[in-house]
């Protein structure tokens, strides 16, 4: 009597297999192409062969992006969640925000929750599955995408992965692409933990970097008074901090605003954040970042002109437009 049952279980899970791998094929060949931003880590697996492991900048999101629920009910460990997407430049996707209910109309991916979450809070992000956290490559280029990337204090590549989405949000990876565009961070000056001395400095020296990474020339936009650049609370502060400062104006860039890069050429910032350009707020509380806790850490933003903006420019075919964020440090000068 077994027999028959445990028959009839192995052609099940075959069934399923295939109907999975059919769906997976059916994605591949007619799904919506897109790009994801992401950076790879802990690119080997001993017993699987080569493999890179992707977390995407919609991995983590803040939980005030979450627009229909104020309780953990409908986010228990395993539940669907579906992240809303726009197209931005260079045909990247960025999130709008999520919901626990299936959109009637838009864009997006289907996640799933890999946590149990008790409470909803600030600084404390919600991890999202979307089930192309693996990219399986051939034996020993993981360590050549590991390295090609970039270290902590080194240029970092942005690693865009081409990612299929089928109608009912699921997604499938179809191949990746490198940023024409890399960025790395240095810190020139730290801050020390307790400040002993009047003139010790509160908050820390940090040296950004642009790269041209590709084969041909591209441009970047300086505006005057740092104005394309934006400094950045990351997922996990528990406060929202927003820059007291901005000297902006939304004045058009000149052509004088314009570097071109050649391939292999770089372009480097350094922003003290001891000067009032840089202090934050959050209500009423104004700081310097060096003095805040450890959990309140930034990214640098670059942030170009948009190509509207750019339109009049002698050189505007040759700029790159997005969005480029640093590496996460602490205003006392310690990198992620």
């Amino acid at each position: 009597m077994r027999k028959p049952f445990i028959l009839l279980a192995i052609v099940f899970q075959v069934l399923v297999l295939v109907y999975m791998a059919g769906d997976r094929e059916h994605i591949l060949r007619n799904g919506k192409i897109i790009h994801l931003r992401t950076a790879p880590i802990d690119p080997r697996d001993m017993f699987r062969g080569d493999y890179v492991r992707l977390n995407y900048e919609i991995s983590r999101i803040p939980v005030n992006k979450i627009i229909d629920t104020k309780s953990t009910n409908e986010l228990k460990k395993g539940a669907k969640i579906y992240v809303i997407l726009k197209e931005g430049p260079n045909g990247l996707y960025e999130m709008v925000n999520a919901s626990v209910k299936k959109p009637d109309e838009g864009f997006y991916l289907r996640g799933r929750i890999p946590y149990e979450y008790k409470q909803l809070r600030p600084g404390n992000p919600l991890w999202i599955d979307y089930g192309i956290e693996a990219y399986f490559v051939q034996q020993g280029k993981g360590r050549k995408i590991e390295r090609r990337q970039g270290g902590r204090t080194t240029i970092q590549i942005p690693l865009e992965m081409q990612i299929a989405v089928g109608n009912n949000g699921k997604a499938v990876i179809k191949g990746y692409r490198w940023s024409p565009l890399g960025i790395g961070l240095q810190v020139l000056r730290g801050a020390p933990r307790r400040v002993r001395a009047l003139d010790d400095p509160k908050s820390a020296k940090i040296r950004l970097t642009l790269a041209n990474v590709s084969d041909a020339p591209l441009a970047i936009v300086e505006l005057p008074e740092y104005c394309s650049f934006s400094l950045e609370s990351v997922a996990r502060a528990k406060k929202n901090w927003a820059p007291v400062n901005i000297p902006c104006n939304e004045t058009l860039p000149a052509d004088n605003n314009v570097i071109v890069l050649l391939p292999q050429q770089e372009k480097s910032f350094n922003f003290d954040f001891s000067n009032e350009r840089w202090f934050v707020r959050h209500k009423d509380d104004v700081r310097e970042i060096g003095m805040l806790e450890w959990s309140e850490q930034f990214r640098i933003v670059y942030r170009p002109p948009n190509e509207s903006d750019c339109q009049h420019l002698a050189k505007q075919e040759l700029i790159w437009h997005g969005y480029l964020p640093s590496r996460v440090f602490h205003g006392r000068g310690q990198i992620d």
